[in-house]
């Protein structure tokens, strides 16, 4: 069984996914694809990771966790999601750079260690994704202090986590794409037939785009039935340059000494660090 731990990361979709993939839940399950509600297996794996530290579960107790979140004898995969799988928002930056517990995703596989383990996990910006998270984890800008803005990697982050979890898949996409490509990354994440339409496929795009533009959107589709996915993207985004909700796309950044220089450089370094995991053997990266 293919077990997928969907890690965030923080200040990216906050659990639109997951609720997204719920929508589906029956459709999915005849498919082999079980979707736990949340509640049944994130105090649970917390609980069991942080007792093992990272040995592997002994057989009952990999079967006490799995007959926990699982209740078809037959299923083939489980996604299972959690913002807080790697750590807290308030532990996401450090010294050394982002996500530095990253290496601890391997303590998830190791609650159910004879199940193959993939993760997925989505990136941003760090020039909107620090004050972000910051705000969200009611932290102030001091800890920026200790912190040298080069360092704030995302590839770091991935390379961490496919150390820790040898031969295992991830699958990694960047936020600012998901109006774009959340179909896909519904997809990649259960691993679903390509065939079958899931709901909620314009579940992220309707948080920044105005109901009036949503309604003409789908309208759009539908009279001209647009069904190839590059020229749904196009009608995405020429919808959205008329109807898109400006409080939604266009971030404030107002971090205490950062500048148009400083963002520009996170800005441009991003840029390069996405081009780096794309490379990255054993991710797939999902882009427009």
């Amino acid at each position: 069984m293919d077990i997928l731990f969907h890690l965030g990361a923080h200040s990216t979709d906050d659990g639109l996914l997951i609720r997204s993939i719920l929508r589906n839940r029956a459709k999915l399950a005849a498919e082999g694809i079980t979707v736990p509600g949340p509640s049944r297996y994130r105090e649970l794996l917390g609980d069991i990771s942080t007792t093992l530290r990272g040995a592997p579960a002994d057989a009952d107790t990999e079967a006490m966790v799995m007959e926990a979140i699982c209740d078809d004898d037959t299923a083939q995969r489980i996604v299972l999601s959690n913002d807080n799988f790697l750590c807290r928002p308030n532990v996401v930056l450090a010294e050394d750079g982002l996500y530095p517990k990253a290496q601890k995703s391997a303590w998830l596989r190791q609650c159910l260690p004879s199940h193959r383990a993939e993760f997925a996990i989505a990136v941003r910006n760090p020039a909107t994704f620090i004050p972000e998270t910051l705000k969200s984890a009611g932290e102030s800008y001091d800890v920026l202090a200790s912190i040298a803005l080069g360092d704030l990697l995302w590839a770091e982050v991935i390379a961490d986590i496919a150390v820790a979890n040898p031969g295992s898949r991830i699958i990694a996409w960047c936020h600012e794409d998901t109006p774009f490509i959340w179909s896909e990354i519904m997809r990649e994440v259960t691993g679903h037939d390509p065939f079958t339409e899931l709901e909620g496929e314009f579940d992220m795009l309707d948080t920044i785009i105005t109901s009036e533009g949503m309604t003409r959107l789908i309208e759009f589709l539908d009279a001209r039935q647009v069904t190839g996915q590059s020229k749904r993207r196009r009608a995405v985004s020429a919808f959205l340059e008329v109807h898109a909700i400006d409080t939604a796309v266009e971030a404030e950044i107002d971090v205490p000494g950062w500048t148009t220089d400083t963002i520009n450089m996170l800005s441009d370094q991003y840029e390069d660090d996405v081009a780096r995991i794309a490379r990255m053997q054993g991710v797939t990266f999902i882009t427009p």
